[in-house]
């Protein structure tokens, strides 16, 4: 954002949390894994060894995480309408509940704070 300013350019940060995409989707990932994983070298494979691709393809939390995000994929893009067409855009916008919930503490912050944490 300040790299722009001298330009007279305003940049807006549209930060979203959680939405139930391609990728946050813990089976497609998981078959794009494999996918690469047999495009792999032989050598590459055994260097990782075989326990690697299991442990990669069984991850619980990730499916959790998938039932927890929102499809509603217009919270995302009513923001960035916001930031593109606002006569005064925000410089921040979260989108979705759990990145309001997790950003909160920073929206109170300046936002050259922020943008160093």
């Amino acid at each position: 954002r300040r790299e722009m300013r001298p330009f007279g350019v305003h940049v807006s940060i549209v930060e979203p949390g959680g939405f139930q995409t391609g990728m946050t989707d813990s089976v497609r990932v998981v078959k794009g894994f494999r996918h690469l994983w047999e495009r792999l070298p032989a050598e590459t494979r055994a260097a990782y060894g075989h326990h690697y691709l299991e442990t990669c393809e069984y991850i619980p939390i990730s499916v959790l995480l998938y039932r927890l995000c929102s499809s509603r994929l217009s919270h995302v893009t009513s923001v960035m309408v916001h930031a593109l067409l606002a006569r005064f855009p925000h410089s921040r916008y979260a989108a979705g509940w759990d990145a309001r919930f997790v950003l909160l503490p920073l929206s109170y912050c300046p936002a050259w704070l922020t943008d160093a944490a």
